[in-house]
């Protein structure tokens, strides 16, 4: 199992566009694709997956935590 890692923080950090300090509490682990998934708390917040390669797919609000980690499992990143 993964656990949350300083790296990947920062890479969500910059991909979210926020302090690192920001989402630090706002991750939780997704154990079956070895990645966590951090969000930006809030109304019309972003989310972000990223796995222990640093690799990472965003999403908008839009987007259910379902349909995101889906979309991570067929190889989608940006």
């Amino acid at each position: 199992m993964i656990y949350m890692k300083n790296e990947l923080l920062e890479i969500a950090a910059a991909a979210l566009k926020v302090d690192s300090k920001d989402i630090k509490d706002n991750f939780k682990e997704l154990p079956e694709i070895n990645a966590c998934y951090f969000w930006v708390s809030g109304r019309g917040g972003i989310s972000v997956i990223v796995n222990e390669n640093g690799e990472k797919l965003s999403a908008t609000s839009r987007v259910s935590l379902e349909r995101h980690i889906e979309a991570f499992k067929n190889g989608k990143r940006n």
